[in-house]
């Protein structure tokens, strides 16, 4: 789901503790506003999600045997089911599939689209401006892909994991489809193939400029990455693909004879005992390429092919914008550090998943640790005041500031350079970049829960 709740699901899993004596500083009163968007029962928080701006949201509410979907608290019409529910990336849009009357129909901003045996989740393209979605035919055994306002397109014995791919510049459309016992990669209503099987967990890729196209399949018993349509050497199993954002380099992972390795443009790099699924990697400004390795029992992190101190474990890894500046955590033993540019950190218990975060010019460095029951901030290296939980640290837009929010009991709320606020709420949400969200470099928003209505709270630092 499009949201995570700094409350009931946060990236330092660890229970609720009492207040700890002389954790925080006095509270300051910054100017904010709240809009109220609408009621928040519990029995929604499941199904709730909210637009990628952060600033609406949209749930499934319970109606006896019945769903209605709720949009900033309006609710549309009721149906037997709604499924499917999503935002447009411009967050002007939303969708759903909806049950009635034994015909699933899509729903696109309240009104109905024609009914069908079953309708997918829907699709948006990167500029809101297409929709498509997955339609089971009416003979019950082939499933077409649908474009709002256009004729259905080609229908297939199935539409591959349900995965429907649109290109950065939103021109063009890629899913897997099965014609008989073979698949093909269809690419603009034109199949490529045939292949015995695509990978599910590698995706769909295209490049920045949309020119491009990469994903695995299997012919055979192997595997193969297949680029703009040709096949790349043959190995016993793919993993993770990955385009640098200039769209000129590809890298991926491969196996062959019990071990991993990364090819990047076709150059096959040293073989390991493993590699990190989730950690391959460009720098932004596509220089660099990182991923984490393992040998004998230690992780390292390989950039470049230049291999890092070994450790434990490795987890997340981070590029500052511009590229220069690299960050990841490593364990030791039972306690976790961040290592940046090769220099380790101060260590502690556990360094918060996912909360590593750059200054805009890459200079600074923050992230969320943990010791014992406490967790706070850690920014450029000096620790912050101790809550009972500690979240989506993030720098405002000019780097003077950071942000991030906080719970002390039962309360959360946010702090800005160790100063937290006064405004109290029993919940904050965001989008799941799990960061407070600016809209200049002084103003910042999020939504927050109270006395069980969902509020939009714009708040200005100090």
């Amino acid at each position: 789901m499009n949201r995570t709740c700094f409350l009931c699901r946060t990236f330092l899993p660890f229970v609720f503790a009492c207040a700890f004596p002389g954790a925080a500083s006095a509270q300051v009163d910054r100017k904010h506003t709240e809009t109220l968007l609408a009621p928040f029962p519990r029995e929604v928080y499941d199904s709730t999600i909210l637009s990628p701006n952060g600033r609406r949201i949209a749930y499934v509410r319970p109606d006896g045997k019945a769903r209605a979907a709720v949009i900033d608290g309006k609710p549309e019409k009721t149906y037997q089911k709604v499924d499917g529910l999503t935002f447009s990336p411009n967050s002007q849009w939303h969708a759903y599939g909806a049950l009635s009357g034994g015909a699933w129909r899509l729903v696109v901003n309240g009104r109905e689209q024609p009914p069908q045996n079953r309708v997918g989740t829907p699709v948006f393209s990167p500029d809101s401006k297409r929709l498509v979605y997955t339609a089971l035919q009416a003979d019950g055994e082939h499933v077409a892909v649908v474009e709002i306002n256009q004729p259905p397109g080609k229908a297939y014995e199935r539409i591959f994991e349900g995965k429907l791919v649109f290109s950065p510049d939103s021109k063009r459309l890629a899913y897997g489809a099965r014609i008989g016992e073979k698949w093909y990669m269809v690419v603009d209503g034109r199949p490529i193939g045939p292949f015995d099987f695509l990978g599910a967990s590698t995706g769909i890729h295209f490049s920045s400029d949309s020119k491009h196209l990469a994903f695995a399949a299997m012919a055979g018993k192997r595997w193969c990455v297949v680029v703009n349509g040709k096949k790349q050497k043959l190995y016993d199993n793919v993993g993770r693909l990955s385009m640098s954002p200039d769209g000129k380099q590809l890298a991926y992972l491969a196996g062959s004879g019990g071990k991993w390795l990364v090819v990047h443009n076709g150059q096959e790099g040293k073989p390991y005992d493993a590699i990190g699924e989730d950690t391959l990697r460009f720098s932004p400004d596509s220089a660099k390429l990182a991923y984490a390795a393992s040998s004998g029992g230690k992780w390292f992190v390989v950039v470049n092919k230049q291999e890092g101190k070994p450790y434990d474990g490795i987890a997340e890894m981070s590029f500052s914008p511009n590229g220069k500046q690299f960050a990841y955590t490593a364990k030791i033993g039972a306690t976790e550090t961040v290592v940046l540019d090769g220099r380790e950190q101060k260590i502690y218990d556990r360094i918060g998943g996912g909360t590593i975060a750059f200054g805009p010019d890459g200079r600074r460095l923050g992230y969320i640790a943990k010791v014992g029951r406490a967790s706070f901030a850690v920014v450029d290296g000096r620790r912050q005041p101790r809550y009972d939980m500690a979240g989506y640290l993030t720098f405002t837009p000019d780097g003077g500031h950071y942000v991030y929010a906080a719970i002390k009991g039962k309360k959360t709320f946010t702090v800005v350079d160790e100063r937290p606020a006064a405004s109290q709420y029993d919940a904050i949400w965001t989008v799941p970049e799990a960061r407070l969200l600016f809209d200049s470099p002084k103003k910042f928003h999020y939504l927050a829960v109270k006395d069980g209505n969902m509020y939009l709270v714009e708040e200005e630092v100090d």
